[in-house]
């Protein structure tokens, strides 16, 4: 049961225990996770998104999802809705599914030419890392393509779940049957090949 510390400040929320996440994600009694808490009960907030940077930058959701909480609010930094919209997709992609909540609210406010320019960043580190070897990049390039972007990327998801599904994740299946739904046949063949291309080009 996810359990959530409610602040005065605010209104804000700090979620205090890890998800399961696709990255091996930090422990919940991890000290350098409790020492980020322990200065947002403080109220020490930029020191509490200086850890939790640190903490997000090696992939750990809650993490992040806590990093997009501050950002939004305003907390150890001025309120920034495109760092809050990276943090909390990010999150959402190691498998936090309250940091869905938080991307549905900020794309609600923001601007789709922001989310478009994050939906860029996140796209280019991912694709960084899906040639360097990263066997979750390329389901996380699908959902970055289908479901972040203001209009989605249907030949790009599709590439990218394709190449996710041949390295065995059997969880994109329904995202490619459903893809598979909206395009022309001829566009689904040359969309393959590309998969392939670009598949032969990765570490295995």
């Amino acid at each position: 049961m996810m359990r959530v510390i409610l602040m005065s400040v605010a209104s804000a929320m700090l979620w205090v225990n890890t998800v399961n996440a696709e990255d091996p994600p930090v422990a919940e009694n991890s000290e350098a996770f409790l020492e980020a808490v322990a200065a947002f009960e403080k109220k020490e907030f930029q020191t509490a998104v200086e850890l939790f940077t640190v903490l997000g930058a090696k992939g750990e959701p809650t993490s992040q999802h806590n990093l997009s909480i501050l950002y939004f609010k305003g907390f150890g930094s001025p309120a920034n809705y495109k760092r809050a919209l990276y943090w909390a997709w990010r999150a959402s992609l190691g498998g936090s599914e309250p940091a869905l909540i938080m991307v549905d609210e900020i794309r609600g406010i923001v601007t789709e030419d922001l989310v478009d320019i994050v939906s860029e960043e996140i796209v280019t580190e991912l694709t960084a890392k899906a040639m360097a070897g990263d066997k979750n990049a390329p389901e996380r390039l699908g959902k970055t393509y289908y479901n972040l972007f203001t209009e989605p990327n249907l030949k790009m998801a599709y590439v990218w779940f394709l190449i996710s599904q041949a390295f065995g994740n059997d969880q994109v299946s329904e995202f490619i049957s459903e893809i598979e739904r909206q395009i022309e046949i001829e566009d689904r063949i040359a969309y393959q090949e590309e998969a392939t291309e670009i598949f032969t080009e990765m570490p295995k």
